[in-house]
């Protein structure tokens, strides 16, 4: 016996064992399968490992041996998660629209534009408010309405 023969009679031996392998694994799967009822919920996690190992099998390979769920859909996981790699997310800072940054701290926000005597906090009169809007039209325009 040449060493050709020899190799070609060893695979496939390792072959049909792993044939009968398969096709115990097959079996086993449609009997659980056939024993539950409803919907199986797959996580995340497991639609990614489903997806991945489904690609590499390939559609004819997938409609003989997928039963939980169809190849379209093992598939279609798979072309999202390609999807999603590629589509810049990595590269975002953070949702929505950038935050403005303010022009001058001193006069909007930390400082009042107004003298410590006309204020709303050192009058107590209801038209304050009026005195105070129109102060401070003039303090960002230069000139009163």
């Amino acid at each position: 016996m040449d060493w050709k023969t020899f190799l070609a009679y060893i695979t496939g031996s390792a072959d049909h064992a792993l044939l009968l392998r398969n096709e115990y694994l097959m079996t086993e799967n449609r009997i659980l399968r056939n024993q539950i009822t409803g919907r199986v919920r797959l996580t995340d996690g497991e639609r990614k490992t489903l997806a991945t190992i489904g690609k590499q099998l390939g559609m004819q390979t997938l409609q003989e041996v997928a039963t939980i769920v169809k190849p379209d859909t093992i598939l279609g996981w798979h072309r999202r998660l390609v999807a999603q790699k590629f589509d810049g997310s990595k590269h975002r800072k953070a949702p929505g629209r950038p935050r403005a940054e303010p022009k001058n701290l001193v006069g909007h926000a930390l400082v009042s534009p107004l003298p410590l005597g006309e204020g709303a906090m050192s009058c107590p009169k209801r038209s304050a408010g009026y005195a105070l809007n129109q102060s401070a039209q003039h303090w960002h325009t230069g000139s009163r309405a």
